[in-house]
């Protein structure tokens, strides 16, 4: 065994040892914290005086419980080399006893000096103690020296004793201190052979205390390993003592030696984390004031605890680990009381409600006071970015909240937060319970209203219909006529925009605003966007979109804003502001990833793979939903995925990966699915997909189905579904005109023809079925609009479109030229089974501009005469524009073609001229 920093005390202990051969009985009490090292240095001194000739009897104090009458006695009279050793002596004759061990005792000394070592004297019983101070009295010259460790704080079995200790006259107290900076390098120069690194040498003494019990487990538990391990340390070696390790073992084993109200503490502490303080203590385990504090001093004393609590987390670990599931419940339950009493946040308050709650056997969060903590816990965890501790604290205060219409409002806003980390999620866990108390009559007005934007925000049509339909009845003759339901569709359209009504009229309006309305002034720019969704489905504003970026302007992403920023992107994509659309969707897209907010980077991410569709980005938007289907933590089952399949199969669609698409429509569609808006999206998808493989019969079924669909819900509006353009698609391939006009002169169609981006779409259908003489010039108009917003694989249709109608009309030059333009923007965009359909019948488009060719002269003097250079037409083109000073912009404007085929056809001209600038293109070419 080895000892350091007790060079002094086994002075003192030697000293007595000689002052006893001189005939001197002496007594040393040797003090300390719990494995402060009283057992080590009483056994070295023991060794020494042994090699010393000193017969040296030793006991131990026991425990009160395991404890005998005489119990240190019948230990020491065990070892006398006398007829006492029978410690097998009746309680009868107990005070024969201890008189034979007198005389014995004394006989012994007279031979030679006789050291007594007693452990633990505080667990001593008092009358052993009592016999063993008279035998060695300071007046009794019989050479005998008592030797006893005493654990600081601790109280004795006899009060009195401890008094009695400090009477004795020929008695030295020798107090054991932590052991220093310098004995901890030195403990670990020996059990790890360097002690070189100092950070090493500090981290160790700060986590142990200089206790040498603690130090040692922990050089013990931090000892390398294998034959492979290195026996020293890294220089700047982080140690990290393990839960349940030696270090926590012996932390508490220190705690069970300190007495039953030292492990109650111990227990406290590790639950109370932190937050501890003495007044908390008291209340927790139910003990005085003084009580607690001596026992904190104590355990401080001994390095178990430091000034706030354990010394390293795995200590608190290990301690937390040693209580039992029920009394672990008890304590956070007590916890919990005890803060909120002492005033202390919801949110701490609140996590010792769902710790308890966690063991088997808990009592559920029933009171009131508990219910209204968990609740602004949630929402401060929320604020925090913290959503499923937020969820957690809902959860828990739904499950005990007695008050029915409370208990659907709890389990509401876990829904919506649910929502925000688990879209499918909030769907089968929720969803079902609050359709069944809607259906039941249980749920208020109010609460009707937040499920059906909660149902209009999973797309579940068919549902959020049921409810709304609830808070305002409609006739049926009402819904068959007008094809369109007010509340549902502008909910469908604005429903993040809260506070906003639509009477039972049918048209949408703003409500005055009330004083308690406090989310109507933490938004800024919020009315505005009101004001101007107002008008939205009758397309009678013109200043939507730009109500809609000011808003977005001025409005932070939070949970209260997600819904409107959302609607306010769709308003600048109805506007087919697409740039604008796509910058704004990008930046919400990046801060929701920055957050990691599923929630948000799926709504965003859909959103943003719509816009890619929109400007003909085919790859991008199937980078979009596929980076949903990474986030989104549950990929099956839910409305959401329904939503990213229809994108991707549209993409696919058009890219040609036609067996792709079919995959992500051939999925199980559960009724849900068939219920909701989602659904639609994917039967356009399929349309399409039958469409581009040559089945016009099963793609106007779809069509017709989503508009059927459409009528029932009274979603019939272009901003939410554009089956008649779709239909009319269907009907021109079955070469049935007649059915395709008269689709769209359905009353149905004024009303989507208000819609800008509908409006383009269906021109050109209209002009697919116009008279040849008109054809042209429909086109040229619907060409000029999808250039100006960016919907460059519209625009490759409609260039196709528009060169077939020049081939009819005679014009093959026109047409060729066109369908060259309209080849280019296919293969921008990645439409395989466009180009082709582009390519069919003429050269291969890429090839044409390449072999046709003009010949112009350029320069030369009188000498070398002028040079022939040749350019093929496109590149001739560019260069003359350019040449009259158009810019890349102006050019691309009236060729139809991209900026970035404008600056290819430049840097060829100025290869091929050896130039450098625009300005150096000659004007004659």
């Amino acid at each position: 065994m080895v000892l350091v920093d007790r060079d002094k005390e086994l002075t003192y202990l030697n000293s007595a040892l000689s002052e006893t051969r001189t005939g001197r009985n002496r007594m040393v009490v040797i003090e300390g914290g719990v494995g402060c090292g009283k057992s080590e240095l009483l056994q070295t001194f023991a060794e020494h005086a042994t090699e010393q000739g000193a017969v040296v009897l030793h006991a131990v104090g026991l425990r009160q419980g395991e404890a005998r009458p005489l119990g240190l006695l019948r230990q020491l009279a065990g070892q006398l080399p006398t007829p006492m050793s029978d410690t097998n002596v009746p309680e009868a004759h107990a005070d024969t006893s201890v008189e034979h061990f007198g005389e014995a005792l004394h006989l012994l000394a007279k031979t030679a000096p006789v050291v007594v070592c007693v452990d633990d004297v505080q667990d001593g019983d008092s009358l052993s103690l009592r016999h063993l101070l008279r035998a060695a009295a300071r007046g009794r010259a019989t050479r005998i020296l008592l030797v006893l460790t005493d654990c600081l704080h601790l109280p004795h079995q006899n009060p009195v004793m401890k008094t009695e200790l400090l009477r004795q006259s020929h008695s030295l107290r020798v107090r054991l201190d932590p052991v220093s900076r310098e004995g901890t390098a030195a403990m670990l120069n020996v059990t790890r052979e360097t002690a070189k690194d100092s950070a090493l040498v500090d981290r160790l003494h700060t986590i142990s205390a200089g206790n040498p019990l603690l130090l040692r487990a922990l050089l013990e538990e931090l000892r390398p390993s294998g034959p492979s391990a290195p026996a020293d340390p890294t220089p700047g070696e982080v140690l990290q003592p393990l839960e349940g390790g030696l270090y926590g073992q012996a932390v508490l084993a220190c705690l069970y030696r300190s007495g039953p109200v030292a492990l109650a503490l111990g227990h406290a502490l590790a639950v109370l984390g932190e937050a501890s303080t003495p007044q908390l203590l008291s209340r927790m385990v139910d003990k005085a004031s003084a009580l607690v504090d001596r026992n904190l001093h104590a355990l401080r004393a001994a390095g178990v605890i430091g000034a706030d609590g354990f010394r390293h987390p795995a200590a608190a670990a290990t301690v937390l680990a040693d209580i039992t599931s029920s009394h672990r419940a008890l304590l956070h339950q007590r916890a919990a009381v005890a803060l909120r009493e002492a005033g202390a946040s919801s949110s701490l308050t609140a996590r010792h409600l769902l710790s308890s709650q966690a063991q088997p056997g808990a009592r559920p969060a029933t009171e009131p006071w508990e219910i209204v903590t968990l609740r602004d816990a949630a929402e401060q965890a929320l604020s925090e970015g913290d959503a499923d501790t937020a969820i957690s604290f809902l959860e828990l205060a739904g499950d005990g909240c007695t008050d029915e219409p409370q208990r659907i409002e709890i389990r509401l806003r876990t829904a919506l937060i649910t929502w925000r980390v688990n879209p499918a999620a909030a769907e089968y866990r929720y969803l079902p319970q609050l359709m069944e108390s809607m259906r039941s009559g249980a749920l208020s007005p109010a609460a009707l209203g937040s499920l059906g934007k909660l149902l209009v925000v999973q797309g579940r049509v068919a549902d959020a219909l049921e409810v709304l339909d609830r808070l305002s009845p409609r006739s049926d003759a009402s819904a068959a006529t007008a094809g369109i339901h007010p509340q549902l569709t502008s909910m469908l359209v604005r429903y993040g925009y809260p506070g906003v009504e639509i009477p039972d009229e049918g048209k949408p309006s703003v409500p005055a605003q009330e004083a308690n309305d406090l989310s109507y002034e933490r938004v800024p720019g919020l009315p505005l966007l009101r004001k101007s969704a107002e008008h939205l489905l009758t397309g009678t504003s013109k200043d939507r979109a730009g109500a809609a970026e000011n808003f977005l302007r001025a409005t932070a992403l939070t949970d209260s804003t997600a819904g409107p920023v959302c609607s306010a992107i769709e308003t600048l994509l109805h506007a087919d502001r697409l740039a604008d659309a796509e910058c704004w969707c990008d930046m919400s897209l990046d801060e929701a990833t920055r957050r990691a907010i599923p929630g948000w980077q799926a709504m965003f991410g859909l959103l943003r793979g719509q816009i890619a569709l929109r400007q003909g980005k085919l790859e991008q938007a199937v980078t979009s939903v596929e980076n949903v289907l990474r986030v989104v933590p549950e990929r099956n089952g839910g409305m959401l995925i329904c939503g990213t399949a229809s994108i991707l199969a549209l993409a696919y669609t058009e890219m040609g990966r036609y067996d792709d698409a079919a995959r992500q429509l051939d999925q199980p569609v559960s009724e849900e699915w068939r219920n909701s808006l989602y659904w639609l999206g994917c039967l356009r998808a399929r349309g399409w997909l039958h469409l581009a493989t040559n089945r016009p019969h099963a793609a106007l079924s779809d069509f017709l189905s989503v508009g059927q669909h459409a009528r029932r819900w009274g979603i019939d509006h272009p901003l939410l579904v554009s089956w008649r353009a779709d239909a009319a698609h269907a009907w021109l391939r079955l070469e049935e005109p007649s059915e395709a006009a008269r689709l769209l002169a359905t009353p149905g169609d004024q009303v989507t023809l208000q819609a800008p981006g509908a409006r383009v779409v269906l021109s050109r259908v209209h002009a697919a079925v116009a008279p040849l003489e008109e054809r042209a010039r429909l086109l040229s108009q619907v060409v000029e609009r999808l250039h100006a917003c960016g919907e460059r694989l519209e625009l490759a249709k409609a260039l196709g479109d528009l060169s077939e109608t020049y081939q009819a009309l005679g014009d093959a030059a026109r047409a060729d030229s066109v369908r060259r333009r309209a080849w280019h923007l296919a293969r921008e965009c990645g439409a395989e089974p466009l180009c082709a359909k582009l390519a069919v019948g003429s050269r291969t488009p890429d090839r044409a501009v390449e072999e046709e060719t003009v010949s112009v002269g350029v320069g030369g003097d009188a000498e070398q005469g002028v040079a022939v250079v040749k350019l093929t037409k496109a590149e001739h083109r560019v260069a003359l524009l350019a040449a009259y000073g158009r810019t890349n912009r102006d050019i691309s404007k009236q060729l139809y073609i991209t900026v970035s085929t404008v600056e290819q056809h430049l840097t060829r001209v100025y290869q091929k001229l050896r130039i450098t600038t625009r300005q150096e293109i000659p004007v004659n070419l």
